[in-house]
């Protein structure tokens, strides 16, 4: 079980955000290129291989809000104890919580950008660890994003 604690902060300073998330943000701009956000064709997990256990890519929904987790990395499952590939944000969480997590995905959708996120989760009762994460959009029309692709480190 994840119980996070005393809620999320957001991190404006995306560039002194802990290794190896610029990295992302970097690859994340370079397939951007001059697009509002990059297609989901354009990201290549295998072209971040030093990420991979560390992240998630999932699908998002308009009605009702959601996401759905298409691949979560093995080091977030290890951690985590919950593997929720193919699971929606619905599925897993509920009352407040779901409603926090609800309110943020609305906040990342209402401006398409790179959002950074910082807090502390106590991982399988072994003791809160903080973490960071950027969530980067993606989109198929160039638009309204369809994806999401997130990594956390643990600094």
């Amino acid at each position: 079980m994840l119980d996070l604690e005393e809620g999320l902060t957001l991190l404006g300073d995306l560039d002194a955000l802990a290794a190896p998330l610029p990295q992302l943000i970097a690859y994340w701009e370079r397939k951007r290129g001059t697009r509002l956000m990059p297609a989901p064709s354009d990201i290549d997990p295998a072209e971040i291989p030093r990420l991979l256990p560390f992240l998630t890519i999932s699908d998002v929904t308009y009605d009702p809000l959601d996401i759905r987790y298409r691949l979560m990395g093995t080091g977030l499952v290890e951690l985590g104890g919950v593997d929720r590939t193919g699971k929606s944000l619905r599925e897993g969480h509920s009352g407040e919580r779901l409603r926090q997590r609800l309110a943020a995905l609305e906040d990342l959708l209402a401006a398409p950008r790179p959002v950074a996120l910082a807090g502390r989760l106590d991982w399988l009762d072994r003791g809160f660890r903080r973490f960071e994460c950027v969530h980067l959009p993606l989109s198929t029309d160039g638009e309204k994003v369809t994806r999401l692709l997130a990594a956390y480190a643990f600094p």
